[in-house]
């Protein structure tokens, strides 16, 4: 039988570290960021269409997608976003069915999916075992500054648009706390691996 784990987690909390670790161990990861990437990267024609059509036209140049406009629009413009999500998630839904429906096929018996905004979308469901990475608030804008040069003003919009650490902790199966050095922080990582893929 086939066993569904979700990786969850807010910006600045560890979760890519995470990924990446389950990554060195040799397990497949469906990156759900990564497949929004590709299509921004691809130069999607229909998502191309779709900017056009939602109010994200000026963001499309000669048909190169310019993601700090689309950025600085949606953190404003909150219906835009809403369809703007609402397109993009359903095209990565697809892709993500048809990826568990091939590793399924192929007898895999551990699926590893980092979805990011697992909750919001209530995805819940999907999964067999969910896994949020939590840190304080703090910890992670330090994170954010030093490592995306993100900032605080731009952090602060970002958690807005993303469940608490509260509600991921209620959802969730497994918590990882991720408030001090990395070294530390993958030492928790590698016992979870341990554990949840037995």
């Amino acid at each position: 039988m086939t066993k569904i784990i979700g990786i969850t987690g807010g910006i600045g909390s560890g979760k890519s570290t995470l990924t990446k670790q389950f990554k060195n161990n040799g397990f497949k990861i469906f990156d759900s960021d990564e497949e929004v990437q590709k299509l921004y990267k691809k130069k999607n024609k229909n998502l191309i269409n779709q900017l056009k059509k939602i109010g994200l036209g000026e963001s499309v140049k000669k048909n190169n997608i310019n993601k700090k406009i689309i950025a600085k629009i949606i953190f404003s413009n909150k219906n835009i976003k809403t369809k703007l999500e609402k397109f993009i998630f359903k095209i990565v839904r697809k892709k993500r069915n048809t990826y568990v429906k091939k590793e399924k096929n192929k007898n895999t018996s551990i699926i590893i999916m980092d979805i990011p905004l697992l909750f919001e979308n209530n995805l819940d469901y999907f999964f067999d075992t969910i896994i949020s990475v939590v840190a304080k608030r703090k910890v992670r804008l330090k994170r954010v500054k030093l490592n995306k040069k993100i900032t605080k003003e731009a952090f602060n919009k970002i958690l807005k648009n993303q469940t608490t650490d509260v509600e991921r902790r209620k959802r969730s199966d497994i918590i990882l706390e991720n408030n001090s050095t990395k070294k530390i922080f993958l030492k928790k990582v590698n016992m979870l691996i341990k554990k949840v893929t037995v």
